[in-house]
């Protein structure tokens, strides 16, 4: 009796319902709302289920609890020798470690004729195998079987008109029908996405003389909901936009997205590690001067000419970026399709809508709080203090707000600096930019997502990437400067204490000093950012806090000893207003 014959949709719901899978469901990155399933008591029915290629399992599963229902996306391969599902390339030891982490095995009993036999069942996120991919886009055998299952691979070529974007959906064409013509290699991109899982595939033409390679994203929407990202990729393309990864094709089950094939687009870095880079040389190259003066920063002009002087390519950046943003705004406007055009809505309606959005989410975070140990540092007052502060002000900025009337349209949603890719050209210096990640934001709801926006949510949250920056930096100048090295001590505690406590163990003079610094280098280059830009600033506000929360957020369900930097990023717009 095979264990792989035996597989059906019962026993793998039986499975996903043991705690054991529900543990391991809960430690993948892109399985949100941990803290409101952290108990296990939540069941998992299976919306989709398919034996693809006999080891392949496509399900799309669905989280029911008493209000609260959620689906995703979830395929899985069953092995039972690992490197029996391995290509050549994918045979070395950092993968295989790799793949058993993303391994979920269970012991299961099977009876046949009356006797008992025990098996190992071992499941593996089917993406992360070259397996998957080669019998998902490239097994004509398999791939014209889809429609049995209530599949469809599109690829799409009508509606790309340069060369280069054609040949490489040709060449998807092609690797489809003739498989063997081609080496195929995959590399996981990212690093630990929450709502989705990319890979970039390459292409080895083996019949060209030169071997040529071409490259493709491969991303699996794990949400099993309407993602807005083709449909936005779709109006890029359509308004020649180039700055954007093209959409070369999608894999949908029931009709809905659940891979994206997209442009692999060639870059130099995120524009988020060109403000860290030269931030923290610019420290390093101050503290190690021969003739550096802790008082030094207390001299503006001093600290001006640091940063112009030790940051040239941010600043360069920051002068360019904000209209760069408007250009994406304005390319995702499409007068034919009313869901991608400009309305105005009525201002203090939208106010209204923010201050009851953001005074849920304060209360949603207060309850998350109160479960977490009341020994953690975000239980204590202080803490807590801010979020009531915070609904004070959000009601300052409501009452006060003068437009009768906002601009609202499609825009990123999650425009943070590892969302946007620079490419540096060697001739001239200039930069060319690439906005990725048209999900829409992370944190909120399908309906949420489909909705428009002011600009300034976009602005909000590029300038949250500054703050996040500054912090980073200053947690690592304080693991490298101000610690004591032979004592287990952790950065977050010193910087909790130089914000919230008079007194310390450390020198908080010195600290203040340094601050002063870093303070400074934000204040410059979001003031860069903006200039020039029409934007409300009490919008920008609002949004920003709105963010600040969503930060708060995800910080203490996934990264606890990080909650840190958003508070004091909150502790700073209500000192400021």
């Amino acid at each position: 009796m095979s264990l792989l014959n035996n597989i059906d949709k019962n026993l793998i719901e039986d499975i996903f319902n043991s705690n054991e899978f529900k543990g391991w469901l809960l430690s993948r990155r892109w399985f949100g709302d941990k803290s409101i399933l952290s108990n296990l008591e939540f069941g998992i029915s299976l919306e989709y289920f398919a034996v693809i290629s006999r080891k392949i399992i496509l399900t799309i599963i669905k989280i029911n609890k008493p209000e609260y229902k959620k689906s995703y996306f979830l395929p899985v391969i069953y092995y039972k020798n690992l490197e029996s599902i391995l290509e050549k390339s994918e045979k070395n030891t950092a993968n295989i470690l790799l793949l058993t982490e993303n391994t979920f095995s269970k012991k299961v009993a099977l009876t046949s004729d009356g006797s008992q036999k025990i098996y190992t069942l071992n499941l593996i996120e089917a993406e992360f195998c070259l397996f998957f991919w080669q019998n998902m886009l490239f097994e004509k055998k398999i791939t014209e079987g889809f429609p049995n299952f209530s599949l469809e691979l599109s690829l799409y070529q009508e509606q790309f008109q340069d060369k280069e974007n054609m040949e490489k959906v040709q060449h998807l064409i092609e690797a489809s029908i003739y498989s063997n013509r081609y080496e195929k290699r995959l590399t996981q991109l990212g690093g630990g996405n929450t709502s989705n899982i990319l890979f970039r595939l390459d292409l080895i033409n083996l019949k060209a003389s030169n071997q040529s390679k071409f490259s493709y994203v491969l991303k699996s929407y794990k949400e099993f909901s309407e993602s807005i990202e083709p449909s936005a990729l779709f109006v890029l393309v359509k308004n020649q936009y180039p700055n954007a990864p093209k959409i070369y094709g999608t894999i949908k089950i029931l009709n809905q997205e659940t891979v994206g094939i997209l442009e692999n687009v060639q870059h130099d870095f995120n524009l988020g590690q060109i403000y860290w880079n030269e931030l923290n040389k610019m420290i390093e190259k101050t503290l190690t001067e021969g003739t550096f003066n802790i008082n030094k920063m207390e001299d503006k002009k001093y600290i001006t000419s640091r940063i112009m002087d030790n940051c040239p390519k941010t600043l360069k950046l920051s002068l360019e970026i904000g209209r760069e943003i408007l250009n994406l705004h304005k390319s995702l406007l499409l007068e034919s399709n009313r869901e991608y055009q400009r309305e105005v809505i009525d201002g203090q309606h939208l106010l209204n809508q923010y201050s009851n959005s953001i005074n849920n989410m304060i209360s949603d975070l207060q309850e998350i709080m109160e479960k977490k140990s009341k020994k953690a540092f975000y239980n204590l007052p202080k803490v807590s203090s801010l979020l009531i502060d915070t609904k004070d002000l959000i009601e300052k900025f409501r009452s006060k707000f003068q437009k009768e009337k906002v601009e609202i349209q499609p825009v990123h949603q999650d425009l943070h600096m590892e969302n946007i890719l620079v490419s540096i050209n060697d001739s001239d210096g200039n930069f060319k930019y690439y906005f990725l990640d048209f999900e829409g934001d992370p944190q909120l709801t399908d309906q949420e997502r489909n909705k428009k926006f002011p600009a300034e949510k976009d602005f909000a949250s590029l300038l949250r990437s500054l703050s996040y920056i500054k912090f980073n930096s200053l947690l690592k100048y304080i693991e490298e400067n101000v610690l004591d090295k032979e004592k287990y001590e952790v950065p977050e505690e010193v910087l909790y204490n130089l914000f919230f406590r008079k007194a310390g163990k450390y020198n908080t003079t010195e600290l203040n000093k340094i601050l002063t610094l870093f303070n400074a280098w934000e204040q410059k280059f979001m003031n860069k950012i903006l200039k020039d830009i029409d934007i409300d600033f009490t919008l920008i506000n609002i949004l920003t806090i709105e963010r600040i929360l969503h930060e708060l957020n995800y910080e203490i369900l996934f990264r606890p000893h990080k909650f840190i930097v958003p508070l004091l990023g909150l502790k700073e717009v209500i000192e400021k207003n």
